[in-house]
């Protein structure tokens, strides 16, 4: 192809036609979706008018290498009509007269890199934009947002089919001119243009989805979005990052960084194939694609193709339901035959039909409160299902959402305190009412409760019954779909109205079950009575406790009476201490206080001596003595002592009476001998001093006093100089 400034100015007109036909898809998508009210549609026309960037940077360059070729073309002109004197003066001023070219290469340089930058920043900003639109789905309701859906669902993937054709056959027409060394500039254009194809298939793709009541493809195809312009913003930043590395090569065009390798490939699906076939030679090290067996599999993969779809088509048909599960046939979004059992179920492919196996064994729990955070537990707790709720511990934070009490009556105590003329009566209009006279709250207790249901699908009948209940769509800003919000309350007006009939002692009564079995007995019925297939097999109380603030009474109330339980054990334990140190055995206890009564009665009636009264005293004795306590011993040493002094005495009197014949025989020298006795008894440790002198020629001044020997240093050096002497 010879390149002059036609075939420059032929690239600048198709720009042109891209830069307009991507004006009027951006245009149309955005119309629908702001006037009919779709999201998706209004997601698209962002990223295909962020297009206009690209065409009109192509524009422009394609003009300016037109006029740098007529700049060239007049150059070489007046060149060959003034002769080689002008050339050698042109070639001198080769920098001042090539406008046009230097021109074009400041472009390349500046123009391009900046159009590719701007480009990939207005992408990641109105993906970061959609993104924040997406994460408000799932926000409070104040701030939260709908993903709309048009109703217009014929017309919106019309539209986009339409488009999505429009912008293939363009992007493979820009595609096959790029394939040229003056146009390759254009694989940005087509790149862009046959994601601009992609996203509008997508969108009708997701359309044709809600035609089977699944809307949430269309939704994920929100997100999807702007993750892909993101996904493209990186792939230009990147893009233009390695063109600043890449060696430059004479004469060759710079390529743009918006130009996107991947999309190119899609857009040359011929490249793609070309890509492969490389790539598997250069795996194998030799021509792979070159042999026998490669070339037969291309003759053959279109039939290779075709069983594996007919493979699925036919697999899509059989759905294997298994023995605790239960199946059912939709075709247009409405239940078709009845249920069917285990086995194999037969049905017609999709789109014309569909099947839903639901198991109907599995246990289902449906949280009708708050449900207690994992996170607000130490992390050895996480598997203790059976964690102590301490009353005084809040609850702020705790749960996924806000604890609304319950209203019951109040406690017993509380009513039997009310003032009988608490209420007073009025007529009014011939009726009788009653006018509260004090604060009605005198009457009502609150109470927070997490209230946990159990339920499964009933086996008999119970799946048509569960599916026609309620619908299963889902609200993004809920954790629970339609269904189990309607389970949800139903439930809890079951609660209310049996909550309200109870005191609140009743409630907080420690080990009592009923009030579990009466709740799931009134739920299951109110089940039943709208036919909701939902067989309840528990309802679960972990928490009941009073509102916080005033949880310190209770705890008072059980302080006290764990006190009183404390004092009771150990008067118990006193006692039965007590009746084994004294009696020896508790069961003597009884003969020997009733023994002792009636010895105290026979004592006041008959008095000490009588007969009768130490014959009780010495029963009451003999069960002291068999019970081998504290008194058994004191009874027991109380008689040895008696004992003792008896043949002490006696032995004496026996001495006594051996010493008389001795005395009668000798009286003076008796006495003599027993002084004496008294004297050797008395004197024999006592110090004795003897003097052999008339005790009326001596007159003795003593003083008798004993000395340390340690300590008495003077008789120690008497002593020495008496042995000096010596």
């Amino acid at each position: 192809m010879r390149i002059d400034h036609h075939a420059y100015q032929r690239a600048a007109r198709v720009a042109s036609f891209g830069l307009l036909l991507q004006f009027v898809i951006g245009l149309i998508l955005l119309v629908f979706g702001l006037n009919l009210n779709d999201t998706a549609f209004v997601f698209g026309s962002m990223y295909t008018l962020s297009g206009l960037v690209v065409w009109l940077g192509l524009i422009v360059i394609f003009y300016q290498h037109k006029l740098e070729c007529l700049e060239a073309l007049e150059e070489d002109e007046l060149a060959s009509s003034r002769g080689s004197s002008a050339i050698s003066m042109f070639e001198k001023q080769d920098d001042e007269l090539h406008v046009a070219a230097r021109r074009l290469r400041m472009m390349h340089k500046w123009l391009m890199p900046i159009a590719s930058l701007a480009l990939a920043a207005l992408l990641g900003l109105l993906a970061w934009l959609m993104l924040r639109f997406m994460t408000n789905l799932t926000g409070d309701v104040e701030n939260a947002r709908d993903f709309l859906k048009t109703v217009n669902r014929g017309w919106g993937i019309s539209l986009c089919l339409g488009a999505s054709v429009a912008a293939f056959i363009f992007s493979r027409f820009v595609a096959g001119m790029a394939k040229q060394t003056a146009w390759q500039n254009l694989r940005g254009g087509a790149a862009y243009m046959v994601g601009t194809s992609l996203l509008c298939l997508t969108i009708a793709i997701g359309i044709g989805f809600r035609f089977f009541d699944k809307a949430a493809v269309i939704e994920g195809i929100g997100y999807a979005i702007p993750v892909f312009m993101i996904l493209l913003a990186i792939e230009i930043v990147l893009n233009f990052i390695l063109n600043l590395y890449r060696p430059r090569i004479p004469g060759e065009v710079p390529r743009p960084a918006f130009d996107s390798k991947i999309l190119s490939l899609l857009a040359a699906p011929d490249n793609l194939v070309r890509s492969l076939n490389e790539a598997v030679n250069y795996q194998f090290g030799f021509d792979v694609t070159s042999t026998w067996g490669y070339q037969l599999l291309l003759r053959s993969f279109i039939w290779l193709i075709a069983i594996a779809v007919t493979s699925m088509i036919l697999l899509n048909t059989m759905v294997v339901v298994e023995p605790h599960q239960q199946a059912v046939k939709f075709s247009g979004g409405q239940i078709v035959g009845g249920v069917h059992e285990s086995g194999i179920l037969w049905k017609l492919p999709w789109p014309f039909q569909t099947a839903e196996v639901h198991d109907v064994s599995r246990i289902r729990t449906l949280y009708l409160t708050g449900r207690q955070l994992r996170m607000s537990m130490p992390l050895a707790q996480w598997g203790n299902t059976s964690r102590v709720n301490v009353w005084t511990e809040s609850l702020e934070g705790k749960t996924d959402v806000k604890l609304i009490p319950f209203i019951v009556g109040a406690s017993r105590i509380q009513v039997d305190q009310v003032d009988p003329e608490y209420f007073s009566t009025k007529v009014t209009g011939g009726e009788v009412t009653e006018v509260v006279n004090e604060d009605a709250s005198s009457l009502y207790s609150l109470v927070l409760a997490q209230i946990i249901l159990e339920y499964r699908i009933k086996k008999d009948g119970g799946l048509l019954d569960y599916l026609r209940f309620a619908p299963e769509t889902r609200d993004r800003r809920k954790s629970l779909d339609d269904r189990e919000l309607t389970l949800q309350a139903l439930a809890l007006s079951e609660v209310n109205d049996y909550l309200a009939q109870l005191s609140l002692d009743e409630v907080l009564a420690l080990g009592d079950t009923s009030l579990s079995l009466e709740l799931k007995s009134r739920i299951q019925t109110s089940f039943d009575e709208l036919n909701s297939g939902v067989e309840v097999v528990a309802v679960s109380l972990p928490t009941m406790r009073p509102i916080e603030g005033t949880e310190g009474a209770f705890e008072e109330l059980g302080i006290s009476r764990e006190a009183r339980r404390q004092a009771m054990a150990t008067t118990n334990q006193i006692v039965s201490r007590t009746q084994i140190f004294d009696l020896g055995s508790p069961e003597y206890l009884d003969p020997v206080l009733n023994g002792i009564t009636e010895w105290e009665r026979l004592k006041r009636d008959l008095g000490p001596d009588a007969r009768e009264t130490i014959a009780q005293r010495q029963v009451v004795e003999n069960l002291l003595l068999q019970g081998g306590g504290i008194t058994a011993q004191t009874i027991a040493m109380a008689e040895n002592e008696r004992w003792i002094r008896v043949l002490e005495s006696r032995t004496k009197a026996s001495r006594v009476r051996g010493q008389i014949p001795a005395y009668r025989a000798a009286p003076e020298l008796y006495r003599q001998r027993e002084i004496m006795k008294v004297l050797i008894g008395s004197l024999t440790f006592n110090r004795k001093y003897f003097v052999g002198i008339d005790p009326a020629r001596v007159s003795i001044d003593l003083e008798l006093k004993e000395l340390n020997p340690i300590l008495n240093f003077a008789d120690s050096l008497l002593r020495e100089g008496e042995v000096a002497d010596e």
